[in-house]
């Protein structure tokens, strides 16, 4: 962003009037005037913006997103860019047309060095759409689309407006600046740091083999990495096409010292050749083209899989592909006609689109049995079993077809001729769709039987001459309609949403990232298994299970489990859990429409190590399927084969006393997670081929596409207490005022240090423990100092939860005395001290205590089996050690600790606090 010193010199360089600058610090210091939201299709969410210091809304992802990247986020032209920023009523009257208003929201407004106005991102498909719904607002005017009424509009206010499509969108350049994104030099993250040998060295290779590939600079500079050639590319100290090819197809991706020698390279040589590795290919040849060879025609009349058939004044010649490309580098053929691809006009295209699978069998028959005669080589009536007379029909019909339609397979499929002449005419076809969207298409959900019988009255009503269509007609009449909208119809866009086509942004960008951590998803699912408290043995009910999934690899990154609903606490614990076992933070993180995933809190923590996060379309769990998937797995391998698991539940009249899973429960929450987590999650699922990852197991394919794309050693978080504090929630300001003599108010409740004697009557950044309710932290004098309440001994231990649901229940108590709604740090601590009165809040007390014991087994103080797991070695100690977790060894571990046969009654210690907890 521009200082302000910098702003008034860009205004004054503009030469703004005073309207035109209030104007613009108006959007620069106000809010987005509109909270974008998501409805059946689009991805939205906020994008953090390293230029801007702030997130920048997006409304989709496939053209919002990507402009934001392309044309704002590292366009040196633009200065800034807000979103949202301002709400245009335009009242105007088209011809013909009543008076109205437009309300206008333009996505972008934009500051560039020599201009600034307003952009609009629609999907050219949508612009359309609105061209013939609204011909006299949106026009296509030399292939510019154009708001003829805003435009206008924002031009009498004295600043530009332009309408863009995701026609401008480069696609390859976007998956290449979403891959150096890290490397560049951002708001907060660190600078990745080359050796000056190791730079000066892959800089010598490049200018000595200009076009030289990426795999085979690799091989050359043996004590180069990948994140070398990742941050000499990102500042662009050495030259690439982002525009040309992905820089994950590592082979296909060309080096060059700067632009003007790739231009200069390509012009000379017409091609990208590697001086490395490149080789003569043979070129693709027409057939009737000519060429001369010793000064002699020689024509092209057939070319097969093998050899060439060439027709000249000495007769029919036969070369292999090696003979001929020989000859072609040898340079002893002339003018030879070329061409780079065997062209398929529409006709012979509409022959595949409509050949049967059995018709493209028999056609790749025939071609077997003529392929040798093809090339000239001439088989005995012994070796073929088809006669001759046959065998020159096939090839009479592919030469035909060679010349016809460009291809001569066309004319190896069979053609069946019948009568095409549809039974039914179209005006019969419209009665039959029309009883079909009336009546079968609706929410009352008739089936077809019924439908097909209202179709006889209606037949009849009309006086139809034609025949009534049997129901067999009927029904493949019904199942050829469009699934999506009849589902839709008869069951609602929630069930129809299965019918969707893939979430695909572009066929050539993948839809789970090119490399490990950049897209995880995270979600919530309640386990079908019953758990109970460790102490008192009593139901505790079902836990909520937090995953995050690595997209890339299926790799389970973090897991979390607590007995309370999905809220900030899980997303936190989810998100710590995975620095501390591997150090980084996720790049982007995909999230459903739930409540806490759109708190300030998880959005502030998100955009302090400059992560994103796209909010996946309501309703369409199909989106995020990987992790839904694996809560599906997750059950069928592991959580149903478990005593007290729910699977009885779903046929609820079944239950008796003996079978109820509540009566069954024997699991508590930190055996549990020790299990599912440590045990499967970490380590049986971490290892198993995975089906989509061609026979590799998450594992493997994490470390090997780290490998590929670079391990990006300046993201490492270390994970620390200080990381720890950023990570828990703050107030809504964020900062707290020190009263003297008082210190800092949190959450209607005071908290003192002796630091505060330097600060007094200034706000400070704070931070409080949703896990214990008598700690907090502020920011004092450049670090961290922890806080402690007026009430710590009291409050000690006890959750945010629990102290919400004490305070709820002693208002409850107070209104049915008609006492006053405040209530006090006293109330609160009798009632806690007498929790056994009220179930509600004793149920939480309980599930805090397990929830405890899960945060230890976590944080490594309760297993040493955990402590000594690679998967939480800081990154620098894992290398590429294997995980290797086993349930035995666990079971050794945690749950059967070794103790003596002989035991001593008189030398028992009691149990410290920190051991307790």
């Amino acid at each position: 962003m521009l200082s302000d010193a910098k702003f008034q010199a860009w205004c004054s360089n503009l030469k703004l009037s005073d309207d035109q600058i209030d104007y613009i610090n108006q959007i620069r210091t106000s809010p987005p005037v509109r909270k974008v939201q998501g409805n059946a299709r689009n991805v939205h969410g906020p994008y953090a913006s390293t230029k801007m210091g702030r997130t920048i809304q997006f409304e989709s992802h496939t053209v919002e997103l990507p402009a934001i990247t392309q044309f704002y986020e590292y366009d040196d032209q633009v200065l800034e860019y807000w979103d949202q920023p301002i709400k245009f009523t335009i009242k105007c009257s088209p011809q013909g047309k009543q008076a109205t208003l437009i309300s206008h929201y333009p996505d972008f407004f934009v500051m560039k060095e020599n201009s600034c106005g307003f952009e609009e991102w629609k999907t050219e498909s949508k612009l359309e759409q609105l061209s013939e719904k609204y011909p006299y607002r949106y026009q296509n005017i030399e292939g510019q689309w154009v708001d003829v009424i805003v435009q206008q509009y924002v031009e009498n206010l004295g600043y530009y407006y332009r309408l863009r499509s995701d026609s401008e969108i480069d696609w390859v350049k976007y998956r290449n600046q979403k891959y150096l994104q890290p490397y560049k030099q951002g708001y907060l993250k660190q600078q990745y740091i080359i050796d000056e040998k190791i730079e000066a060295h892959l800089k010598e290779i490049i200018i000595n083999n200009p076009g030289i590939n990426l795999t085979n600079l690799l091989e050359r500079a043996k004590n180069a990495t990948i994140d070398d050639l990742n941050i000499l590319i990102a500042l662009e100290k050495v030259y690439v096409n982002l525009s040309e090819v992905a820089l994950v197809e590592q082979e296909k991706v060309h080096l060059f010292r700067d632009q003007a020698t790739a231009e200069a390279y390509i012009t000379a040589t017409h091609d990208y050749r590697d001086p490395v590795s490149s080789s003569v290919q043979i070129v693709d040849l027409k057939v009737g083209s000519s060429f001369l060879l010793d000064g002699k025609s020689i024509t092209i009349d057939h070319i097969g899989e093998s050899k060439i058939i060439l027709k000249g004044e000495q007769g029919i010649i036969r070369w292999t592909h090696a003979e001929f490309q020989q000859l072609v580098e040898l340079g002893e053929i002339n003018n030879l006609q070329t061409e780079n691809h065997t062209t398929l006009d529409e006709d012979g295209w509409q022959y595949f689109l409509e050949a049967s699978p059995k018709a493209l069998e028999t056609a790749n028959e025939r071609y077997e049995i003529i392929k040798p005669y093809l090339d000239g080589e001439v088989y005995s009536s012994q070796e073929c079993d088809t006669s001759e007379r046959t065998i020159r029909y096939w090839k009479a019909k592919y030469r035909r077809a060679q010349q016809e339609y460009g291809c001569g397979f066309i004319g190896l499929i069979p053609q069946h001729k019948g009568n095409s002449t549809p039974r039914y005419c179209d005006e019969d076809l419209a009665i039959l769709d029309k009883v079909i969207e009336e009546h079968y298409e609706s929410f009352k959900q008739k089936n077809v039987w019924q439908t097909y019988e209202i179709l006889k009255d209606r037949w009849k009503e009309l006086r139809r001459i034609s025949p009534l269509p049997s129901h067999t007609f009927y029904y493949e009449r019904v199942k050829k309609r469009n699934s999506y909208q009849q589902t839709k119809r008869r069951m609602g866009s929630r069930a129809a949403n299965n019918y969707l086509g893939p979430w695909l942004i572009r066929p050539t960008t993948p839809r789970h990232g090119d490399r490990p951590l950049e897209i995880v998803h995270i979600d919530h699912t309640q386990l079908d298994i019953q758990c109970v408290c460790p102490y008192s043995g009593k139901n505790l009910g079902r836990p909520w299970v937090t995953g995050m999934i690595d997209a890339y690899s299926r790799r389970i990154l973090a897991l979390y489990l607590t007995f309370d609903h999905p809220s900030y606490r899980s997303c936190m614990m989810a998100i710590r859990i995975c620095v501390q076992r591997f150090g980084r933070f996720p790049e982007w993180i995909v999230v459903d429409n739930g409540k806490e995933f759109k708190s300030t809190y998880f959005e502030t923590l998100l955009a302090r190590f400059e992560a994103s996060k796209k909010h996946r379309p309501k309703d369409v769990p199909k989106f995020s399927s990987i992790i839904e998937r694996w809560f599906g797995s997750q059950n069928t391998e592991f959580i149903n084969n478990l005593r007290g698991n729910t699977q009885i539940m779903k046929h609820v009249r079944l239950v008796k006393k003996e079978n109820n899973p509540k009566n069954l429960a024997i699991w508590n929450l930190e055996e549990l997670y020790d299990y599912l987590a440590f045990g499967y999650a970490y380590g049986v699922y971490d290892r198993t081929e995975h089906p989509a990852l061609e026979g590799m197991s998450p594992q493997e394919a994490f470390e090997l596409g780290l490998a590929k794309t670079g391990h990006r050693p300046h993201q490492y978080i270390k994970y620390d207490e200080q990381f720890k504090i950023l990570t828990l929630p703050t107030n809504n300001k964020g900062t707290a005022k020190v009263i003297p003599g008082k210190g800092i108010r949190i959450n209607y409740q005071d908290y003192w240090t002796d630091e505060f004697y330097s600060v007094e009557n200034k706000s400070i950044p704070i931070r409080y423990d949703p896990l214990d309710y008598g700690v907090a932290y502020a920011y004092v004098n450049n670090h961290w100092i922890k806080c402690l309440s007026n009430y710590y001994m009291k409050f000690q231990g006890f959750s945010e939860k629990a102290i919400s649901i004490a305070t709820t229940v002693c208002r409850r108590k107070q209104q049915n005395y008609n006492q006053s709604q405040y209530v006090g740090a006293k109330e609160i601590i009798d009632l806690l001290n007498n929790a056994e009165e009220h179930e509600e809040l004793m149920l939480q007390l309980r599930r805090d205590q397990s929830a405890k014991l899960v945060y230890n087994l976590i944080e490594g103080n309760l297993s040493s089996a955990v402590l000594n797991s690679s998967s939480f070695a800081p990154p620098s100690l894992q290398s590429n050690q294997k995980i290797e977790v086993d349930i035995l060894e666990m079971e050794e571990a945690i749950l059967q600790p070794n103790i003596s046969k002989e035991l001593d009654l008189n030398n028992i210690q009691p149990f410290t606090e920190e051991e307790l907890w």
